[in-house]
């Protein structure tokens, strides 16, 4: 199955009682509409029986492949295709089996060829048209969710000349506000935590709708191409933290090619411009850690009540997968290496990797708003520091010098999770 047993059984009672469109509800599940149709008609036959895999607890006939043949096969269709001669992965997968006695499917061929970054003489090249404004309502709850950030001078009346910057996600059917977070600037971490609020609150929603930021997708042209030493050495394309969470949610994105396509947002920013500062000043809220927990737990759903449409249609929210840490998914990740003392640098500072017993390893750096830790092979430590203040780089954003601040020079550190 392509999504949870709970997910499908929801959304097939949906569609058999007209709620929800079949085509809706495949794509919630991550199907093309004749699957899902399919898929329906089985339930229909043998109920649960369909979770089942008819070659449940019988032992796989298949070995695994090697290293050295994975390399082989990659390197050996490099060596034999050409711009004159293109060989297309069927063909290759034949050929394997008859020059080089290796028998694999095609679908392992695929797996591997496309993973070096090589695309099939035989795929189809479709030019892209630009991404144009969505001119029409969706009409299910967690179908598209907009994202943006506004700067404003949010606490002006009480002194505060700044501007702080509002993170938000906005659900595109319900033109509500989901989550609403504040920081210095424009930043992830904003948004991690805007993300963080609706995974927990909804689920997981089936397309994101945002602008061309750095954060949400990685625009340049230098990464759009690598050479064959790279791909044979498992280099891939970088891409921004936001492509990277979606991948593991399985989220479509769209960018919009202008302000005024996101034009839903823009106006729920005028909106909170007007009422939010009011509100603050009502309870008397003059900093964005006051803020912060005020907007998430009230102000949402006072929004939701003066404003929301469509207010009583269907939720497509999907159930987060088990398998997923929503901590270790929610986190700016910065990779590192640990020396041979057993610590990493990182802005300047060094850190040391608590009860870490390996050494010139590489692993990543994770921080979020709940602090920073170090992640290897699946397993999280907690990180102490070992540098003055002092020695941090003058260039850190703001708010990453507040959570290390907050999180390494203090006598709580985060503990791994």
């Amino acid at each position: 199955m392509k999504c949870p047993e709970e997910d499908f059984k929801r959304f097939y009672k949906l569609v058999e009682s007209g709620r929800l469109s079949n085509k809706v509800a495949a794509k919630a599940c991550n199907y093309t509409p004749e699957q899902f149709c399919h898929l329906r008609k089985k339930y229909n036959e043998i109920g649960d029986r369909m979770f089942t895999h008819g070659l449940s607890g019988r032992k796989s006939n298949h070995s695994k492949l090697s290293t050295e043949t994975k390399k082989f096969i990659v390197e050996q269709y490099l060596i034999e295709n050409s711009d004159d001669n293109p060989i297309n992965f069927k063909y290759w997968r034949d050929e394997l089996e008859e020059d080089y006695n290796i028998k694999v499917s095609y679908k392992t061929v695929y797996n591997l060829l496309t993973a070096a970054g090589i695309e099939s003489p035989e795929k189809r090249k479709t030019k892209r048209e630009p991404v144009k404004r969505i001119s029409f309502r969706r009409k299910n709850f967690g179908e598209l969710i907009q994202w943006d950030a506004t700067p404003y001078q949010w606490f002006l009346w009480a002194g505060d000349t700044r501007y702080y910057t509002l993170h938000g996600a906005m659900d595109d059917s319900r033109s509500t506000f989901l989550a609403l977070y504040m920081t210095e600037f424009e930043c992830r971490y904003g948004y991690i935590e805007c993300r963080r609020q609706v995974l927990t609150k909804y689920g997981v929603e089936l397309e994101d709708y945002s602008d061309k930021s750095p954060v949400f997708h990685n625009n340049y042209k230098e990464q759009n191409n690598l050479s064959i030493a790279d791909q044979l050495a498992g280099t891939e394309k970088k891409k921004a933290l936001w492509e990277l969470m979606n991948e593991e949610l399985n989220v479509d994105l769209h960018l919009a090619n202008s302000p005024q396509a996101k034009g839903k947002i823009e106006r729920g920013w005028e909106t909170l411009q007007g009422r939010l500062v009011n509100e603050f000043k009502k309870r008397g809220i003059k900093t964005m850690e006051d803020a912060n927990p005020f907007m998430e737990h009230e102000f949402c759903g006072y929004y939701f009540e003066h404003f929301a449409k469509n207010k009583e249609n269907v939720s497509v929210f999907r159930t987060l997968d088990k398998e997923i840490n929503l901590q270790n998914l929610l986190c700016v990740k910065e990779k590192r290496t640990v020396n041979k003392d057993g610590c990493i640098s990182f802005k300047g500072l060094k850190i040391k990797i608590m009860n870490f017993d390996r050494r010139l390893v590489e692993g990543d750096l994770c921080i979020n708003q709940n602090g920073l830790w170090f992640a290897y092979k699946g397993k999280n430590y907690e990180v102490q520091i070992k540098s003055p203040a002092s020695e941090l780089s003058a260039d850190v954003p703001q708010v990453l010098e507040n959570i290390i601040y907050d999180y390494l020079f203090s006598e709580q550190h985060f503990k791994a999770a």
